[in-house]
């Protein structure tokens, strides 16, 4: 099937379009997994975080500083998670955007040395490469910004038990836009809904990880493992579609929970503003108290530029009921307005163009969860953020 530029894409130009066109020809398999170290050369007391960098060391919100803290006495190079945010905040651990080097990381989450990654390649465009952290599942988590003993207990697990399972698990490619279709049709925007995305890749996997019990317990349970991969697969289509001068193709996005920042195929860096906190119904019981949410943060932005997440709410129902007004925000044409291209597997409209954003005044929405501000609750709701649209302008000014 080729590719179908809508006439609906009015500010579309022809460089655009061919960064488009580069994405949506991009095939994303998961083929590997291994530690960051050993696949992206990560040092040690170097951590990657989701969306922009850090204006100052001081500037890291709480709920990355806490994850910071897990990583480096996960990674044995801080005695306690004291210690380790003074090294944070001293700036003796060095801060980077995890998408500079292909790498895409849900919420809070930092990757580090000893992470274990997933990899996502695509074999028409050689050296398209992008990664994710595994998911951790539900329970303590690093994505969700906490730091103590059982986030630590459960990235060694990651390492010693569920990665190694998995690396064996991969000796034939999985196509990950096949699964991701079929999860549309079932009810996923591939964003804060992946049920069924991920039954079906644990079903797929279940006779390759014969003799790894305490794996495929852990997938068993970890009813999100399908967003890591998906943002991987968004992030190696994206890279497919990079490098196009001129392109205002949206290459990369992402918040660090006090800017949102995104690039461009034609661009040349980040370009960031003030990022919105996301707006939405609340986790916990009625009546509980409401905790101030942190600004929007992760690289899981990426599904959303791409076209899925509070783009694909009419392929969600239930999402889109359980959001409520938060999802009455979002206008039913947004897509249609904002995407470019036709994708000719996954059937739906993809790749979110800066310059329509610009000619439209319309902001592009992100479906996330909601952190507490404070880094002491980890998630305390969900809802919509939307992209600063002074990134868009400053960035379609660049071109």
């Amino acid at each position: 099937m080729t590719p179908d530029f809508a006439a609906n894409a009015p500010v579309a130009d022809t460089a655009t379009l061919v960064a488009a066109r580069r994405m949506a020809a991009a095939v994303p398999l998961w083929t590997g997994c291994g530690r960051a170290a050993a696949l992206i050369g990560l040092e040690p007391g170097v951590l990657l975080h989701a969306g922009p960098a850090f204006r100052d060391p001081a500037a890291v919100c709480a709920p990355i500083l806490n994850a910071a803290a897990s990583a480096l006495v996960f990674e044995g190079l801080a005695d306690g998670f004291v210690t380790a945010r003074a090294m944070v905040r001293n700036g003796a651990v060095t801060l980077r955007p995890a998408q500079d080097l292909g790498v895409v990381t849900p919420l809070a989450s930092v990757v580090s040395a000893s992470t274990w990654l997933q990899v996502v390649a695509d074999p028409r465009t050689p050296g398209v490469r992008a990664y994710s952290p595994l998911n951790e599942g539900a329970g303590p988590a690093l994505r969700f910004g906490l730091a103590g003993p059982a986030v630590v207990e459960r990235l060694v697990l990651l390492r010693d038990v569920v990665g190694t399972a998995l690396a064996t698990a991969l000796a034939e490619p999985v196509a990950l836009c096949s699964i991701a279709r079929i999860a549309l049709a079932e009810g996923d925007e591939l964003h804060a809904r992946t049920g069924a995305a991920t039954l079906r890749l644990v079903e797929l996997l279940r006779p390759r990880l014969a003799g790894h019990g305490e794996a495929l317990a852990f997938l068993d349970g970890a009813g999100q493992f399908f967003l890591n991969l998906w943002m991987a697969a968004c992030k190696a289509m994206m890279m497919a579609g990079d490098g196009v001068p001129g392109a205002a193709l949206v290459t990369a996005a992402g918040g660090n929970g006090v800017e949102f920042g995104l690039r461009l195929s034609g661009g040349q860096g980040w370009t960031s503003a003030p990022a919105g906190v996301p707006e939405g119904p609340d986790a916990g019981p009625p009546g509980a108290p409401k905790r101030p949410r942190l600004p929007a943060i992760g690289d899981s932005a990426v599904v959303d530029a791409m076209g899925f997440g509070a783009l694909a709410l009419d392929a969600a129902p239930a999402l889109r009921a359980d959001l409520g007004a938060a999802a009455d925000s979002v206008p039913a044409d947004l897509g249609a307005r904002l995407l470019l291209i036709d994708h000719p597997v996954l059937g739906r409209r993809v790749g979110l163009d800066a310059r329509a954003v610009v000619a439209g005044g319309a902001a592009a929405p992100v479906c996330l969860g909601a952190l507490d501000l404070a880094g002491e609750a980890g998630i305390v709701g969900r809802g919509i953020a939307w992209q600063p649209t002074a990134c868009h302008r400053e960035a379609v000014a660049a071109l």
